[in-house]
């Protein structure tokens, strides 16, 4: 990584810190609810599982859908469950580093999986 490229990074976290940007989740959930599309109807696929299955990841998701408390994605899955430009405009909608996006998307994407599942709206944890 050159020099720039870190301390790029370095501002982009601490200014991520200082602004507690990766506390707000609203807007992450509003691209993420966009993206996953509405929620599934019995017997119906959703986008979510479209995408999933396209992505190979339907054991994944069907594990989520069923976990009260799955652990989070691995960096792995975000980047194979999202398009490079997705993630890019997860990150402009919030205003969060690349990195602080993934970190969220880790949390709250099995989350959110869940909660549809369940047809619960989404509330995260205090």
């Amino acid at each position: 990584m050159k020099i720039t490229e870190q301390l790029t990074s370095a501002v982009s976290q601490v200014g991520d810190f200082m602004t507690l940007a990766s506390k707000d989740v609203s807007g992450m959930l509003s691209v993420l609810n966009d993206l996953l599309g509405p929620v599934p109807q019995p017997d119906a696929p959703s986008k979510l599982e479209q995408r999933a299955s396209a992505a190979g990841m339907i054991d994944v998701i069907r594990n989520w859908q069923v976990q009260d408390d799955a652990p989070p994605a691995t960096e792995a899955e975000i980047q194979q469950f999202f398009t490079p430009e997705e993630l890019t405009q997860f990150s402009n909608e919030t205003g969060l580093s690349d990195t602080a996006t993934l970190s969220m998307l880790q949390t709250l994407l099995p989350r959110c999986v869940r909660r549809r599942a369940l047809h619960e709206p989404f509330a995260p944890r205090s």
